[in-house]
């Protein structure tokens, strides 16, 4: 028998059996699988509401990229966003007739122009957060004490897993969607 590593029920690096991982990566896959559903279904109960005021997941995700981010060119919000320029263009048009957002000129390339959230537009995703958090409140409290305790503890781990993915780089529409907090 040689010393490196092995298949079966033998250790492979580190003390563990292939087996071992295997049902890591089963164990793994299963609990992803479990979060990725409980958060969608989540995230769909949270933006429920914001269709009551026609704010759809594209243009929320749009409201709070700019207020995270301040004013953006459309280029350049489009690529966060993770939408081509034709969808941005619509979704502009769509943002300054609702008024909640407004042009206003890039110093920096007078052929340009910024996206800037409006008053209206801050107030909309301020009322879209609070009314959300409010609904969230009201189910948190019917848990028991050790279920609050439990999600309690798993918020850092699934602000750091968010965060992985949401912080600095290009985002697409469906990180974008779910870094909302709407």
């Amino acid at each position: 028998m040689t010393g490196g590593p092995t298949r079966g029920d033998a250790p492979v690096d580190g003390g563990t059996t292939a087996r071992d991982d295997a049902t890591d990566d089963a164990a793994t896959a299963s609990l992803a699988a479990g979060l990725r559903t409980a958060v969608n279904r989540l995230a769909f109960y949270l933006r429920r509401d914001a269709g009551k005021r026609d704010l759809t997941p594209s243009r929320l995700a749009a409201l709070a990229a700019l207020e995270r981010g301040g004013p953006q060119r459309p280029g350049d919000l489009a690529a966060r966003l993770g939408i081509s320029a034709a969808s941005m263009s619509r979704l502009t048009e769509v943002l300054e007739t609702g008024g909640w957002v407004r042009r206003t000129p890039d110093a920096a390339d007078r052929r340009a122009f910024l996206l800037a959230l409006t008053d209206a537009g801050t107030v909309t995703i301020n009322d879209v957060r609070r009314e959300g958090t409010s609904q969230l409140a009201a189910d948190v409290a019917l848990l028991s004490p050790q279920e609050r305790a439990a999600l309690a503890a798993a918020l850092p781990v699934l602000t750091r897993l968010a965060d992985r993915h949401l912080d600095g780089l290009p985002r697409t529409p469906l990180a974008v969607e779910a870094g909302v907090e709407a």
